[in-house]
């Protein structure tokens, strides 16, 4: 077995690297998954890294860790309708209201949200709209000054690891697709169940990788004999630095007193751009063709959970 690197603090491609335990269980990984980023990667994005898995709990993520020497913003300070230009914004809108009507059914009642990464403000939006109270945790600063126009809510602008959340203050807080973009996803819990009144909500959603398509996935590659793999994206877009599976993302809920009430594995689309030639155009069927199975079972492709704190 390949041995974790123990070289930390190096400074290189516009990356502090730092050798990285298991946040959850505060051990080194154990699993060496594969390289990813760079010479590593189909379409060479980003830099490579060397991409590992606690044997504990099963979290995957790089060791060590690439954090940008220019913080967050190196990744995500761009214009807000640029970044989003992809997104349907009246399908972000529908299922913001599908949302906030399922919260209301779990709590029988409306309250007060907490929107972590609000992005555009849809949610916001849509919550107002039904009467709730609402602020949100945006870092970016031109995401945060873009929503704060748009909504006119309070936006907490730091890390929402760093923040000093009131306790016991909101009955509903999400984090929807952001976990998995966080350099302390545990911090992260800590803090947001610590936020939440007692009965209170925590909705979120993070990639499955665990899933068949992250299985099939680093199979090909090592049946192509190389040692990529497909999980994460520390230095290049959608810049995930943290993995999780069904065991992992429940150790850490619970971790905090949080229990899941709801707990879904669904198939989602595909995370495989199609690209030009006859490998490229079949590992995109391939890709559509394994997240497509993947709705059958329970190796869906992403997660979502409400849980509640206890």
């Amino acid at each position: 077995m390949q041995e974790a690197p123990l070289v930390s603090d190096e400074i290189r491609d516009g990356y502090i690297w730092k050798v990285q335990n298991c946040p959850i269980c505060e051990i080194a990984p154990t699993q060496f998954v594969g390289k990813r980023g760079g010479p590593s990667h189909r379409e060479n994005l980003g830099i490579e890294t060397d991409i590992w898995r606690c044997g504990t709990c099963g979290l995957i993520f790089p060791n060590p860790m690439p954090f940008p020497v220019g913080g967050l913003g190196q990744h995500y300070e761009v214009d807000a309708d640029d970044y989003f230009q992809a997104h349907d914004k009246e399908g972000k809108l529908a299922a913001a209201d599908s949302l906030i009507t399922q919260a209301e059914g779990l709590l029988g009642r409306v309250g007060k949200l907490l929107d972590v990464g609000v992005g555009r403000g849809e949610l916001v939006i849509m919550a107002k709209e039904r009467g709730w109270g609402a602020e949100g945790v945006e870092p970016s600063e031109a995401f945060a000054d873009y929503a704060e126009k748009r909504t006119g809510i309070k936006i907490w602008r730091q890390p929402v690891e760093d923040l000093d959340l009131p306790n016991d203050e909101f009955d509903l807080v999400v984090l929807s697709a952001v976990l998995e973009h966080l350099y302390d996803p545990d911090q992260v819990i800590k803090n947001l169940s610590g936020a939440l009144k007692r009965g209170g909500l925590l909705y979120l959603d993070v990639p499955n990788e665990k899933g068949l398509y992250f299985l099939v996935g680093n199979a090909y590659q090592k049946l192509r004999g190389r040692n990529w793999c497909v999980n994460v994206a520390p230095t290049f877009s959608p810049f995930h630095v943290f993995g999780f599976s069904p065991g992992s993302l429940k150790t850490l809920l619970r971790k905090y007193g949080l229990e899941p009430k709801i707990f879904n594995v669904y198939g989602g689309t595909s995370l495989v751009p199609t690209r030009g030639g006859f490998m490229g155009s079949v590992e995109s069927y391939a890709s559509r063709l394994v997240t497509l199975i993947s709705k059958i079972g329970s190796l869906g492709t992403y997660i979502e959970t409400w849980a509640v704190r206890k």
